[in-house]
């Protein structure tokens, strides 16, 4: 969320040396002070009223040095009421910042500005009256051990407008309490372990908005370093650097001086709102670091041992929410782990580096599914490669050469994944390897032989009885088959000795599984073994190797821990005893489940505050580079402004179809889909000539309206709707079946290879909810400057709660642009406009992505769908229009323009001129109008419309029409746009950036006044007079932020604030002057280094791609970036982008073949399990309200045991890295999925349906909804009445829709009772030879009839059953579990019954060997359905 992008030319300017900082603690003050309200009137129209609020003085507990800032100086922040709101086109900060001089702060005196009147000029205050605030002593609020900078939050409301405003909530955080982990070189190392937050709005409720980010630094995982202070000389005390130790820096680059690397620069986004008003936040606040520290002392030998374990944040978050890589090359739970040996006595040392990080290309795994957790790789080869190159191009050239240990499974899920990491790998090194031998032969980098496939469990399970690390060292470092050993020796070590340099680390290991965490913790914690006996011999010193591994084995599993332990909310699996592992995988499951999504928004919030929710920011994320996201808010409205300077543009061609297909019904549409697509997408105006109106004449004719410069080329976009995709039937809300879906996907693809093979599109992606799917396809060559492709769909039927009615909506950025497409099902009916209304006002709220998140801060939006708004004339009346073609008349009675018009729906949307009938209703296959009793009133149900946000960017129709296929009783709709996209010239930007900062400097806006002769004016009056003299003499453009008094050297002075400096340097001409009453004062702008301030902005926005870890590494640059050719990347895809695999295909398969060929047999456990999920998950839906997955019947808690024994006796080898838990949707970070996809693969299996998301529903929210469920109905109906009367909802239904669903489930179940089998029994499977064979009895005056063994056998079930049932139920899902099995009970009676009756008993067969042939094979079967 917060990538390390760079300006292509490195942006950074070294800043001179900081004094050491030995000691952070800070004590905090609060003031109550008047604030006079910002207002544009004149004073003689009456006094103002002030507002008491409280001004906070942060103030350092100890100097630095004679140069830094000391104890007498103060950190003044106020926050301004009148500027706590945003707007679309500004963003100025609710706060001010100040540096004061010689300020004297106590608990028992004030600030200098109000301590003594011998301090102030004669008569200032004396007229003050009591209430006057500004002579309140300050009060001590906290001492604190640190400060760590400035929290803004911004809480924009979701709106239909793009212009919205949101209240920002800043807030100062404090370390109050910190551990002591050790020294380290010249520095001591804190872990923090509490904060304290102070809402500067004075507000104690803003505190609930700031829970979430308490305990993430309240999580053991965030370290700072202080400097020791010692008596320097020539020998002994010699700094190990040359710079205060950074925590964020690797030995090896602070030996290079290098700044802070930002990848680990935690707290960065806490100092920019300081750097707006010029602080130097080198001496105000410590870098702060994420990850894990573990040190070991062996005072005897004086070594140290230091395991350091730092955490990127351009890519962080929790397991679930964020995997892969992302479009600008981070990739998720990237560690940078150092390991250190520390010779204290002699300041020698030895560092080495090693890395690990995810799978970098996208792919994603569910959270919450029965069984296997399939891996869906969920964009295609062409789609990741860039990003795949960015990441590697970021490593190779940071540090050097670079190793892959990829350690997945060769096998299953992991193979596909591991095999896709490999040719992209293989297709890097194939596009790079040609340029690199031109331009540096002798560095031989960059080769197939770095990727080393470790296949980590494969190597356990053959190597039983040995320890992860002698599997490790035997199979992986001492294996002549890779290259381990040699790339540890070609890679080296870093040495320091003897204040030289010996030698430098040249390369890295970059390590992963699927998690990066188990086995990864395991191979790592090898090789530190291996590479600490080297940095050993390096320093050339004697010690007890062995005592040292073994403390430095436990080192590497508590930092296995630290690293876990931030990913997934526990510890390690895999490095300790088996029960651990049992309890950490249950507590998992947990965090998973119910903690993950508030921890990801903590994590997004901290990295990425200063611009969260913030339009003008996060419209920055496509429109800008990712570095500018974080910027001032008025350098960035600036840069909006001319942003003419730097970008150029380009027209592309989007072609949009949307059309009510009816459920897809008719099945001779297979042959017409070619001419069906080029008729409704394609050639909609070359069509409109056409005379044949049948549908299998070559073309298909069209109507509708056609630009005059209208010229036929293929479109770059397209996107393509449907509603009634399938029929909306209960079963399909529930389970939607999405076969028809992927029939139309796969048939556009197919079309567009055969038709066009030199326009090659590729599927971007795909969504469905019920009814409504929604597809995008993109051009090929357009691939590499996509990014940001993002899904969400949003449910309005019935409140919201089921999916008949809503909306699927994907989100794209082409090149600079950012490109919003939604389709949507609103309301059905005549009359219900409210309704449709609020379904459209519904999904504008709702819809939300990662940044730009609003579905309205988009820079094009294309509406599309079934909107259902009718015509409100007679029918005879539309005929008539229709038959003169008079559509404009006709439109004046359309619904949705007469909403539209009076701004309730579709505000700031176009329409295209509409020139052709009503879509809606016609009689399948013909061209009437509905000749039903119901007789509906022809209407222009399906609508396209668009909006584009910028106005200097232009988006023209070419064509809105409608094309004449009559399979449905819609008719499909189509248009075409000329729509202009944006292209950024990196270079350029960056300049305009440092050219606007010059212009508007100084940035903190700070003008000064200083009286110069003797008033009887009260402070507030006198502010007031400013004010007036501001206002008349520059202007009302000039806008005030901020105003107070301080004093110094026994002179007043007015600090005034601006918005930005060129404001300020206006008003500061003349230098001296008067106001009205004839008091004289003198101006001058408090300028601070702003080169220096610019520097420091420059080094915490962008990374300096010239300071590596090894300085040769810079030849190692892959350059810029190039597309492989056609036929080497692929485009195939698991699923859509939001789409998630709803069953694993082996673990789900009722059937298995022998090895020998023989017939299948079928499987009783994995089919009873399958059945007794549906039965459960059906009885929960109706029972709760709420879709979730349970295994209720004891067959299946049986399987599950298994399962669990299984794991457990392999939990030694085991890896993590198998899901535990279950996937809702993340708010941020992440990269979320929406839907479930059941396709044709599984519906040949007979594979049951199943929901494995659900939309915009939380753990608590769920939660919840169970306890509603439970209440009486009458209480939940009183319940629901009430809440929509608070909210002011029209009530519009009762409990119709909810009796209609139930009506239709039954129905339905009752057929499906007729048609389906009865229940699995051991008869059942047997099924007709039970009908015809008669069992041999050891008695032979009583043979065994297939009655009396069907009763036995049901004796048996029932007898088990009454076993397995709990005597007492405390749960509400135990009760549900007894509900289904005494519905199970029912239908064995019924079954048992049904046979009785109509099968009569079966002769005895003559062949004795038949029968106990038969026998045998019963009463094995029978043992197999015990057994399980």
């Amino acid at each position: 969320m917060f990538p390390n992008a760079a300006p292509a030319e490195s942006a950074r300017t070294p800043l001179p040396p900081a004094a050491p900082v030995s000691n952070w603690s800070v004590a905090l003050y609060r003031k109550a002070e008047a604030t006079v309200p910002l207002n544009s009137t004149d004073i003689s129209q009456g006094s103002i009223p002030q507002q008491i609020y409280g001004s906070f003085y942060v103030q350092l507990q100890q100097q630095a040095c004679s140069t830094s800032p000391s104890r007498s100086d103060v950190l003044l922040f106020r926050y301004q009421q009148q500027q706590q709101r945003n707007t679309a086109d500004s963003y100025i900060s609710p706060f001010t910042v100040s540096q004061l001089t010689d300020m004297k702060l106590s608990a028992e005196t004030a600030p200098l500005s109000s301590t003594t009147t011998a301090t102030r000029p004669p008569n200032l205050d004396q007229q003050t009256s009591s209430s006057d605030s500004s002579d309140n002593p300050p009060t001590l609020l906290l001492r604190a051990k640190a400060f760590l900078g400035v929290l803004v939050l911004n809480s924009s409301a979701n709106s239909v407008t793009a212009n919205t405003a949101g209240i920002i909530r800043p807030f100062l955080i404090f370390v109050t309490d910190e551990v002591f982990i050790g020294q380290l070189f010249d520095a001591y190392i804190f872990r923090i372990s509490q904060v304290a937050t102070i809402s500067l709005r004075d507000n104690p409720e803003d505190e609930v908005f700031v829970s979430g980010i308490k305990k993430l630094f309240q999580g053991r995982c965030f370290y700072y370093a202080t400097y020791i202070k010692t008596e320097l000389d020539t020998n002994n005390n010699k700094p190990y650097f040359n710079k205060p130790y950074d925590i964020t820096l690797c030995a090896q680059r602070m030996v290079q001086g290098h700044d802070s690397d930002i990848r680990f620069f935690w707290n960065r986004g806490l100092c920019l709102p300081l750097l707006k008003f010029n602080i130097d936040i080198r001496y105000w606040i410590p870098k702060v670091m994420c990850g894990g520290i573990e040190t070991y002392r062996n005072p005897n030998e004086d070594i140290e041992l230091w395991l350091i374990s730092r955490l990127s944040c351009e890519r962080a978050g929790t397991r679930f929410n964020v995997r892969g890589v992302n479009d600008d090359g981070a990739v998720a739970n990237f560690v940078e782990t150092e390991q250190v040996v520390f010779l204290p006595g002699q300041k020698n040392y030895s560092s080495f580096v090693i890395v690990r990080g995810s799978i970098p290309f996208f792919w994603h795994q569910p959270r919450f599914q029965v069984g296997a957790h399939r891996i869906t790789i969920s964009r295609s080869e062409t789609l990741s490669f860039k990003s795949f190159f960015e990441h590697f191009k970021h490593l190779y050239r940071h540090y050097g050469r670079v190793l892959i240990v990829n350690l997945i499974d060769q096998r299953d899920d992991e193979k596909r994944v591991g095999d896709e990491y490999r040719n992209l790998f293989e297709l890097l090194v194939k596009t790079y390897q040609s340029k690199q031998k031109k331009a540096k032969v002798s560095l031989n980098y960059l080769s197939e032989k770095d990727f080393v496939w470790f296949d980590y469990h494969e190597h356990a399970r053959q190597m039983k009885g040995l320890t992860p690390e002698q599997i490790i060292d035997r199979m992986l470092i001492q294996n002549s088959q890779y290259s381990i050993r040699t790339e540890l020796q070609q890679q080296s070590l870093f040495t320091y000795i003897d204040g030289n340099t010996k030698s430098l680390q040249q390369g890295v290991f970059r390590i992963n599984c699927i998690d990066c965490l188990d086995r990864t913790n395991n191979v790592q914690l090898t090789l530190g073994m291996v590479i600490c006996t080297m940095q050993i011999e390096s320093l050339q010193r004697k010690v007890d190797v062995n005592n040292l591994v073994n403390h430095l084995r436990d080192m590497w599993i508590n930092n296995g821990d630290h690293i876990s332990r931030i990913y997934t909310g526990t510890g390690a699996i895999g490095q300790r005893s088996k029960a651990k592992d049992i309890q950490r995988n249950f507590g998992r499951a947990i965090q998973n489940s119910l903690r993950d999504d508030e921890k990801q928004q903590s994590i997004q919030t901290l990295i990425y505050s200063y611009a969260k929710d913030s339009y003008l920011h996060e419209r920055s994320v496509a429109a800008l580079l990712t570095p500018y996201v974080i910027a001032d808010g008025i350098i960035l409205s600036e840069m909006f402004r001319l942003r003419e300077r730097f970008v150029k543009k380009e027209k592309i061609r989007i072609s949009l179809g949307t059309w009510n297909i009816n459920g897809d019904k008719n099945p001779a549409l297979e042959d017409e889909y070619a001419s069906i697509l080029n008729a409704w997408i394609l050639d909609g105006p070359e069509n409109m000539s056409a005379k044949d109106g049948k549908i299998n004449g070559d073309r298909i004719p069209t109507i509708g309206y056609v630009s005059a410069d209208y010229t036929k080329t293929m479109p770059d976009i397209l996107a393509i709707g449907f509603q009634e995709i399938c029929d909306l039937t209960a079963s399909n809300m529930v389970w939607q079946s999405s076969v028809n879906a992927t029939r139309w996907v796969d048939n556009v693809e197919a079309h567009f290879k055969k038709s066009y093979p030199n326009d090659e599109y590729i599927l971007l992606g795909n969504d469905q909810l019920v009814g409504v799917c929604l597809a995008i396809f993109i051009r090929r060559d357009l691939a590499p400057f996509v990014k940001n492709i993002m899904v969400d769909s949003v449910k309005t039927g019935m409140g919201g709660k089921i999916g008949n009615k809503g909306c699927v909506a994907i989100r794209l950025v082409l090149y600079n642009t950012s490109i919003c497409f939604v389709c949507a099902h609103f309301t059905a009916g005549q009359s219900q406009v409210n309704e449709r209304n609020s379904d459209y006002k519904s999904i504008m709220e709702k819809l939300s992505f990662q940044p730009p998140s609003r579905a309205v801060w988009h820079d094009h939006i294309f509406f599309l769908g079934d909107f259902n708004y009718r015509l409100t004339i007679p029918r005879q009346h539309v005929e008539q229009f229709v038959k003169n073609s008079a559509y404009g008349q006709l439109l004046e009675y359309d619904q949705l323009r007469k909403e539209h018009s009076e701004g309730r729906v579709f505000r700031e949307f176009n329409e295209g001129p509409v020139q052709f009938p009503p879509t809606y209703k016609y009689d399948v296959g013909t061209d009437f109008y509905d000749t039903s009793e119901k007789a509906r009133t022809p209407s222009y149900t399906d609508r396209i419309l668009w909006r584009s946000i910028l106005p200097n960017v232009q988006t023209k129709q070419l064509y809105y029409g409608r094309a004449e296929v009559k399979t449905s009783d819609h008719r499909p709709v189509s248009a075409m746009f000329d729509v202009e996209v944006e292209i950024c010239d990196e270079s350029k930007m960056h300049q305009e950036f440092i050219n606007i900062y010059e212009r508007f400097k100084p940035s903190n806006a700070q003008l000064m006044f200083h009286l110069k002769s003797e008033t009887n004016l009260r402070k507030n009056q006198l502010i007031e007079e400013f004010d007036t003299y501001v206002r008349k003499k520059y202007g009302l453009d000039v806008t005030i932020v901020d105003r107070f008094f301080t004093t110094y050297h026994k002179h007043a002075l007015l600090n005034m604030f601006f918005q930005n400096g060129e404001q300020a340097r206006k008003v500061s001409e003349p230098k001296n002057d008067q106001l009205s009453n004839g008091l004289n004062f003198s101006k001058r702008l408090v300028n601070l280094n702003e080169e220096f301030a610019l520097h420091q902005k420059l080094n915490l926005l962008f990374a300096d791609a010239n300071e590596t870890m090894y300085p040769e590494s810079i030849a190692y640059d892959l350059g810029t970036y190039q597309q492989p050719s056609r036929e080497s990347l692929s485009t195939l895809q698991d699923v859509t982008v939001a789409g998630v695999v709803a069953d694993g295909g082996e673990s789900t398969q009722t059937a298995t073949e022998t090895n020998d060929g023989e017939k299948p047999e079928l499987d009783i456990q994995k089919l009873e399990a399958i059945r007794d999920a549906q039965r459960a998950y059906e009885q929960r839906r109706r029972t709760y309200g709420d879709i979730f997955e349970h295994i209720s019947d004891s067959d299946s808690d049986d399987i599950n045991n298994d399962e669990d024994k299984r794991s457990t006796k392999s939990s030694t080898h085991s890896d993590s890295d198998a899901p535990t838990s279950t996937d809702t949707d993340s708010p941020y970070g992440s990269d979320s999925e929406s839907s479930s996809s059941y396709d044709e693969y599984y519906a040949k299996r007979q594979i049951p349906k199943k929901k494995v998301h659900r939309h915009h529903k939380g753990p608590f929210k769920s939660y919840i909804e169970e306890r509603i469920g439970n209440w009486p109905k009458y209480r939940y109906k009183k319940y629901k009445r009430h809440h929509m009367k608070k909210q002011g909802i029209q009530i519009n239904y009762g409990n119709i829709h909810t009796k209609e669903i139930k009506h239709s489930l039954k129905d339905e179940k009752r057929a499906r009772k007729r048609d389906e089998t009865h229940t699995t029994t051991v008869l059942n499977l047997v099924g007709d030879v039970a009908k015809q064979t008669a069992f041999l009895s050891l008695d032979p005056e009583h043979p065994i009839t297939p009655t009396e063994l069907e009763k036995v056998s049901l004796a048996s079930s029932k007898s088990l059953e009454n076993e397995q049932t709990p005597t007492k139920s405390t749960s509400a899902f135990r009760k549900m579990k007894q509900k289904i099995k005494k519905s199970f009970k029912r239908q064995h009676k019924i079954s048992s019954q049904q046979l009785t009756d109509e099968d009569g008993p079966i002769a005895p067969n003559s062949d004795a060997a038949s029968y106990t042939s038969g026998g045998e094979d019963i009463l094995k079967m029978n043992r197999s359905f015990e057994k399980h």
